[in-house]
């Protein structure tokens, strides 16, 4: 649920916002995507195209007067493939995972995003993989480009399978995309839970309420075993998994 502001703090957020957080955001969001388009076809080691992208994360949070907390970095191995699960609280999830998740990923992201300008460009040679939600064989296709990806051992892949972001603050249904991933190449599953992006930055608003966020990795989930019979008890676990820390 989203905490009650002050209307004197909301006016003054609205106007951080307007006159010094959106100008320098456009520009810092360029500079990373433009110096990410010129050294990933250059770069010897794919980390140092992506590196501009977690300063820019960190920067936005920085200057969204929004102060990040992460637990659990330790519960995994940076160069080993996961499949990251996590609840979508916010459009603010996205520089929170990109500045803090010590792991080199993909995002599975809606193909809309790739009409956005120099964004979209950039996302795709980074080889983020884009979603076709709008029928289901186009989306199989995308899960299938997904599997691919990880079984030539390039990196994780990282999923919010509510499918959009929460309307309400609260977690909705898990889609099953992510798991049966995990379930066909068997790699562990690793629950995120994200707090207080939503009171950050809710849908539908506009500006940015400064304030904590918090992102929580879970222990990796063994997929071993992991079947028809038993995928949907499998859901279940993860999304109670991140729902506890809620």
């Amino acid at each position: 649920m989203r905490h009650k502001i002050n209307p004197i703090l909301q006016i003054l957020a609205i106007i951080y916002h307007i006159l010094i957080f959106l100008p320098i955001a456009i520009i810092i969001t360029i500079t990373a995507s433009i110096s990410i388009i010129i050294l990933l076809p250059i770069a010897s080691n794919a980390k140092w195209g992506t590196y501009p992208a977690m300063l820019w994360a960190r920067a936005l949070c920085t200057l969204s007067l929004v102060r990040v907390k992460v637990q659990g970095n330790e519960n995994i191995d940076p160069k080993a493939s996961y499949i990251f699960v996590a609840n979508h609280q916010s459009i603010y999830d996205i520089p929170l995972v990109y500045g803090w998740l010590n792991n080199n990923f993909k995002w599975i992201m809606k193909k809309e995003l790739r009409r956005l300008p120099v964004i979209g460009k950039t996302c795709e040679l980074m080889g983020h993989i884009f979603i076709d939600r709008s029928h289901p064989m186009r989306a199989k296709q995308s899960l299938e480009a997904a599997k691919k990806n990880l079984k030539q051992g390039e990196s994780s892949i990282f999923l919010f399978p509510e499918g959009t972001r929460t309307r309400n603050g609260k977690i909705q249904r898990f889609k099953r995309g992510a798991f049966t991933i995990a379930r066909d190449l068997h790699l562990p599953i690793v629950p995120v839970t994200i707090i207080g992006a939503y009171d950050a930055l809710p849908k539908g608003l506009n500006y940015i309420t400064p304030g904590t966020i918090q992102m929580i990795i879970h222990s990796p989930v063994d997929t071993t075993h992991l079947n028809d019979e038993n995928l949907n008890e499998m859901v279940d676990k993860v999304k109670n998994t991140i729902e506890s820390k809620l």
